[in-house]
């Protein structure tokens, strides 16, 4: 039995780097300047898996250890925070 590959329709445009989930949680404090910790990050982390509601910033979680964000959920999320 031969595997086939899930290919996409040809008008589906390739990701984007912000498309891509690529950072660590000690990389969103670094794009935050420090706004966010990691420790704030998990606790988020924990609170909606505990609660079953939406994190404040959607994540992928690699393995039991790893999860990463995509930039521009880090950037929806910071302008969430933007005073007028």
């Amino acid at each position: 039995m031969a595997l086939t590959l899930n290919t996409k329709s040809k008008n589906t445009p390739p990701p984007t780097p912000s498309d891509m989930p690529s950072l660590s949680p000690k990389q969103v404090v670094t794009m935050t300047c420090g706004a966010l910790t990691e420790g704030q990050l998990k606790q988020d982390r924990m609170e909606a898996d505990a609660n079953g509601t939406p994190p404040k910033i959607p994540y992928y979680r690699i393995s039991y250890r790893k999860v990463l964000y995509k930039p521009a959920d880090v950037r929806a999320y910071l302008e969430t925070l933007r005073v007028d």
